[in-house]
């Protein structure tokens, strides 16, 4: 991206990016006119040119970027506290105020084994679980139960018959 400066202007290309970045944050051009000196009236000319955009765009990108490394921080710093209360269990305070650790129990254990187990599947795009309709369920019973009514059927048939050859008689 070229210069953002206009010849002869009296703000730079930094004043013009910091000026994005306020609004960025703060969402009020007025916040940023006062907090700056720039009239607003210039803020909103160069809200409305091509720059505008562009530095917002790379503002954004850069934002997002130091939101995802925070992000990862936080998870890794979490994960390691995580791992260390499985490993050596749950701080506890007596009740002489002696802080120790204490074994997770059973159910804290497999609900976050379970959690961590899902996030696992999501990361690596796979399922976290498994689907049905009831309604297709519905029909295959109905289903079933009309052919174990056929089944039945013929067998009560065969059952009644006595087994032997028939002639016909005229």
């Amino acid at each position: 991206m070229g210069s953002l400066t206009k010849q002869g202007s009296k703000y730079s290309d930094e004043d013009r990016r910091q000026v994005v970045i306020e609004y960025f944050i703060t969402g009020s051009m007025t916040k940023v006119a006062k907090s700056t000196g720039i009239p607003r009236r210039t803020l909103n000319d160069w809200k409305n040119t091509d720059w505008w955009d562009e530095v917002v765009a790379l503002v954004r990108h850069e934002k997002n970027q130091e939101l995802d490394a925070n992000l990862t921080k936080l998870i890794d710093s979490a994960f390691e506290q995580a791992q260390d209360r499985v490993e050596n269990g749950d701080f506890r305070l007596t009740k002489d105020n002696e802080l120790i650790r204490v074994p997770m129990g059973g159910q804290a254990l497999v609900t976050s084994g379970a959690i961590v187990y899902d996030k696992r599947q999501l990361h690596r795009n796979q399922p976290t679980s498994i689907s049905s309709k009831s309604d297709t369920l519905a029909q295959h019973t109905k289903l079933f139960e009309e052919i174990a009514a056929e089944v039945q059927a013929k067998q009560a048939k065969q059952a009644n018959s006595i087994p032997g050859t028939c002639e016909e008689v005229e």
